[in-house]
């Protein structure tokens, strides 16, 4: 069997979409993929890797890293999931989707092995652990210097969870509830599950979490020996300024917490990401990079540095572009942490403004906390939905007759159902006497990106 080009190597994973009921099977999918790197000769630990957990931010975490590292003449492979526009966001190197000739030589050269494992006692591994056992032979192929990996769902159990060097290092973003069906109903115990990616000596950048999370992840870090560093506001950094183009902060850190001697100290970092929760991500990014240059000895190329920052770009967080004399805003928010952090970065923008907003929900959501958020600055909400053949469990939204029972008890009247075309979804947008907001979920926002290049809003950096 040999796959011929990037349309049969899509169809190809789609054969291997677990149904939902077969998507967490618990130890056995970890013990599944282990099974697969080990048969392609472990090639996670032939490399360097930063791996990320979190409930909020981890992706953008994950491309400020890369980008920084790049920056200072590494060669990067980056990792993230869902992905939007490309399957192949899922293998970045160097930033750049990697051609599909690469794709394809090293994915023939491990189809055997995928073939050979659906006779195994494990079965075939899925399309995820597919991806991301791709990524890791593509990057120890390639010989990058740095992999950063953004983990699929939780850590302990994940499929990138597979790295057994001590020289990983763990990056861990804010943790709240999400997917409470799969990783439990608390705090405490989902931080168990993102902090299950700590292994014997690692590294581990957290940022400053809740009372409870925090208390979890001490203890992991003590049982794994791991050293860890934590990044926490008024120590670490200080926001000058938050506005429609960029983020201004200044950051410090430290070998240890209070340590006088910096091995980083930034002032009037400028940050071509919106939104203060960004800070927090690029602190966790700048701290990787500190640690790094410590460890591996180079020194950090400060102009190259800041110019990575002030010029990065990630699609689908907190996005504007601009519509005439209008904004569109887009942004993946889909959970309550993250759209709260959303809606509180908007607010110090355009403040006492009111939007309108299309929505589309993942099954699953929270959205009646999500849209708690909403609601009070929502001048219209547009509902639409969205479906996905080529993403790792065929996702679908929420139903809008659950949304609308919600409107009606919280007596939001101003609502329209529309589809997910080209025609309605311009329609609203072109029409709007006010801002426009496009979220709710990142695979509803990688649905609706091709539309945007009949209007060609102007992207504001």
């Amino acid at each position: 069997m040999q796959i011929k080009n990037l349309a049969q190597f899509e169809a190809f994973l789609k054969t291997h979409i677990p149904t939902r009921e077969a998507l967490f099977v618990g130890e056995i999918g970890i013990e599944r993929a282990k099974y697969l790197m080990r048969l392609l000769g472990n090639p996670q630990n032939k490399i360097k890797v930063i791996h990320l957990a979190g409930t909020s931010g981890k992706g953008s975490t994950a491309y400020l890293i890369s980008h920084l590292l790049q920056s200072q003449g590494y060669a990067v492979g980056l990792s993230i999931s869902p992905h939007i526009f490309d399957i192949r966001e899922r293998m970045q190197i160097g930033n750049q989707l990697p051609s599909e000739k690469l794709i394809l030589k090293y994915f023939n050269q491990i189809l055997p092995i995928i073939l050979q494992m659906e006779k195994s006692r494990y079965g075939a591994p899925t399309y995820f652990e597919i991806l991301i056992g791709l990524a890791y032979y593509v990057f120890a192929k390639e010989n990058i210097d740095y992999a950063i990996i953004e983990t699929g769902l939780g850590g302990r159990l994940d499929g990138t969870n597979t790295v057994s060097t001590k020289n990983k290092i763990c990056i861990l973003t804010k943790i709240g509830l999400d997917h409470t069906e799969i990783l439990g109903y608390t705090v405490s115990k989902i931080a168990s599950e993102k902090a299950g990616i700590i292994q014997d000596q690692n590294t581990v950048i957290n940022i400053q979490q809740s009372a409870k999370a925090q208390i979890i992840i001490d203890k992991k870090c003590q049982e794994k020996r791991a050293n860890l560093f934590m990044i926490r506001p008024r120590n670490n950094y200080r926001l000058i300024s938050s506005t429609q183009t960029e983020t201004v902060f200044d950051f410090k850190f430290s070998k240890k917490e209070f340590d006088s001697e910096a091995l980083l100290k930034l002032k009037n970092i400028e940050l071509n990401l919106i939104g203060r929760h960004q800070i927090e991500n690029c602190c966790l990014a700048l701290a990787c990079l500190s640690i790094l240059s410590n460890r591996d000895n180079f020194l950090i190329d400060e102009s190259k540095m800041r110019s990575a920052l002030k010029n990065i770009c990630i699609s689908g967080r907190m996005e504007l572009r601009e519509i005439g004399k209008r904004y569109l805003i887009i942004d993946g928010a889909h959970n309550p942490q993250k759209m709260q952090a959303f809606i509180t970065s908007l607010l110090v923008i355009f403040p006492q403004q009111k939007f309108n907003f299309v929505l589309a929900f993942k099954k699953g959501k929270d959205f009646e906390k999500i849209l708690s958020h909403i609601l009070p600055i929502a001048n219209q909400i547009y509902l639409t939905d969205f479906s996905t053949s080529n993403q790792d469990n065929r996702a679908s939204s929420i139903e809008n007759i659950e949304i609308i029972a919600y409107l009606k008890q919280n007596k939001f009247e101003d609502y329209s159902i529309i589809n997910n075309n080209e025609k309605e979804i311009l329609s609203v947008i072109n029409g709007s006497s006010k801002f426009v907001i496009l979220t709710g979920s990142l695979y509803f926002i990688g649905s609706i990106y091709g539309y945007l290049q009949k209007v060609k809003p102007k992207l504001i950096s």
